[in-house]
């Protein structure tokens, strides 16, 4: 896995540089081999199925959730009368990792009608566009799936 994560990295180099010599492939080699030691920690090297599962199944929901956001932003922002009621909220996660809180935030940032404000340890503070937001970010399909992620890692299925 280590080696397909280096070959992807200099892959992306080769196409970022647009010249196929020797001296970039090499180049691109010793790139790709300390952006991957600076970077090793945060990569989830041993992936298993169940792994893969909840990533795609949380692409998919991200996705799914910023084209109805977009949607229902659209019309409001449309319709001659704003109906809006913003405001700023906390909520307590219950996920534990420091980069799956990141990716939350990110994921609620991404959506329209949201944003992260502030994260301190497992508070997230976020202003919605509408008061309806609340209620779907205090049972985010987000955090689910990325409980299920964090507890499938601990569950003794990495070597």
């Amino acid at each position: 896995m280590k080696i397909l994560t280096i070959h992807l990295y200099l892959i992306f180099w080769l196409i970022l540089a647009q010249r196929f010599t020797l001296e970039t492939i090499i180049l691109g080699y010793v790139i790709s081999y300390c952006v991957f030691k600076f970077n090793e920690e945060m990569l989830c090297i041993n992936i298993n199925f169940k792994k893969c599962k909840y990533i795609l199944i949380y692409c998919f929901c991200l996705v799914k959730e910023v084209f109805k956001a977009n949607f229902h932003v659209a019309k409001i922002i449309l319709s001659p009368k704003m109906n809006i009621s913003p405001r700023v909220v906390s909520f307590e996660t219950k996920i534990k990792s420091n980069f799956l809180r990141t990716v939350l935030a990110n994921s609620i940032t991404l959506t329209p009608g949201t944003l992260t404000v502030n994260v301190q340890d497992n508070i997230f503070t976020v202003h919605c566009l509408e008061e309806s937001n609340i209620e779907d970010l205090k049972d985010s399909n987000f955090e689910k799936i990325l409980l299920k992620f964090e507890e499938s890692k601990d569950d003794g299925s990495e070597s």
